[in-house]
């Protein structure tokens, strides 16, 4: 992997570590769901299909660079218009969330 697509974080990553969640917990969870969406710009073209994902999760998005990453999260974030599917969304972005999104978003 090239190194100028790494990055290191100033502060560490601390996680809520549990055997099972409890019937009560999993009801407290936001689950998200996302269509199949498309996007085509010149001569690129991205499918995507239908998946879905929870507050419980940790996504990664890992690919070679124009392969769709950035594009897929600006269409979830509803900062991009799918050329198939629902043109508004979706996914609700806390500030703070974007604040640390924002670089990729604009």
């Amino acid at each position: 992997m090239p190194t100028e697509n790494l990055r290191f974080r100033d502060e560490s990553l601390v996680f809520k570590v549990a055997e099972s969640a409890t019937e009560e917990e999993v009801k407290r969870m936001n689950h998200y769901e996302y269509p199949k969406m498309t996007k085509t710009m010149g001569s690129f073209h991205l499918t995507v299909q239908k998946g879905q994902f929870s507050d419980s999760e940790i996504l990664v998005l890992l690919g070679e660079n124009g392969t769709g990453k950035t594009t897929f999260i600006r269409m979830l974030a509803g900062k991009q218009t799918p050329d198939e599917g629902p043109g508004e969304f979706l996914i609700y972005i806390t500030p703070y969330e974007y604040s640390n999104l924002r670089h990729i978003l604009v």
